[in-house]
């Protein structure tokens, strides 16, 4: 929020008032904007990785988004298999290059590889 109001060019000791006296109010909280964010990200089926990395740009401290993420009851596994169900459909897998691919995919999504290979493991049935 300090470097949005610092590039509107506010004195940097209106912004450090106005930002004191919003937390003070509750309006400013890193932990449930990393939540909102966490939810978010969930929602469009990204993994923890992506999110970690996501809420690390916003400026959340790393103790935060760890505690954050610690606290969700998101099934990393199911939410990898619901991706690749959502981008893969029925189609089978035809061979190793057609794998590689999916969970290359599913790696650029932010889930890390046991998570990937379980999703598209379930999908071969």
């Amino acid at each position: 929020m300090q470097d949005k109001l610092v590039k509107k060019d506010y004195e940097l000791a209106d912004i450090e008032i106005a930002l004191d006296e919003c937390e003070a109010s509750g309006y400013l909280n890193d932990s449930r904007y990393a939540e909102s964010l966490l939810r978010s990200h969930i929602y469009k089926g990204h993994g923890v990785i992506r999110i970690r990395q996501a809420m690390s740009l916003k400026g959340l401290s790393s103790d935060i988004i760890s505690q954050v993420i610690e606290n969700s009851d998101c099934d990393w596994f199911e939410l990898a298999k619901e991706k690749a169900i959502k981008k893969y459909a029925d189609k089978p897998i035809v061979d190793y290059n057609d794998k590689a691919k999916r969970i290359r995919f599913l790696l650029g999504q932010g889930f890390d590889y046991e998570q990937a290979n379980y999703a598209l493991t379930i999908n071969e049935d």
